[in-house]
């Protein structure tokens, strides 16, 4: 037996979603982003395991309202009992990128804290 598919009413369009939950596309911007990141930062984490055997990585939508520089992304140093994070900006850095340049845009980002990272 197929699965009921309804038929348009009204000008709603379908009522069943367009993309079956495993497909890419069926993921919203944060979510694709926040997935482009944790795979660079996993395959450089690969490659220094010792210099970031400790360190979060999170995503943000932006920077806080006390920065005063932009900024793609930032390193939190280590402090007391929270481990080292290093933050990335989604919406600056699509906004800068635009599309098609996004995910060399943020290998270039996480190449750049860690290389922050390993200097301080």
């Amino acid at each position: 037996m197929r699965p009921r598919r309804h038929r348009d009413r009204h000008g709603r369009g379908l009522r069943s979603p367009m993309h079956r939950a495993e497909v890419p596309a069926r993921l919203s911007r944060p979510e694709s982003f926040a997935k482009v990141a944790a795979a660079e930062f996993a395959r450089v984490r690969g490659r220094e395991p010792d210099l970031l055997a400790e360190v979060v990585l999170a995503v943000d939508s932006v920077p806080p309202a006390s920065s005063t520089e932009p900024s793609f992304g930032r390193v939190f140093p280590a402090a007391g009992n929270r481990p080292t994070h290093i933050v990335l900006y989604r919406r600056v850095i699509e906004d800068h990128a635009g599309s098609e340049a996004r995910d060399a845009l943020i290998a270039e980002v996480v190449a750049d804290q860690v290389d922050i990272l390993r200097r301080t």
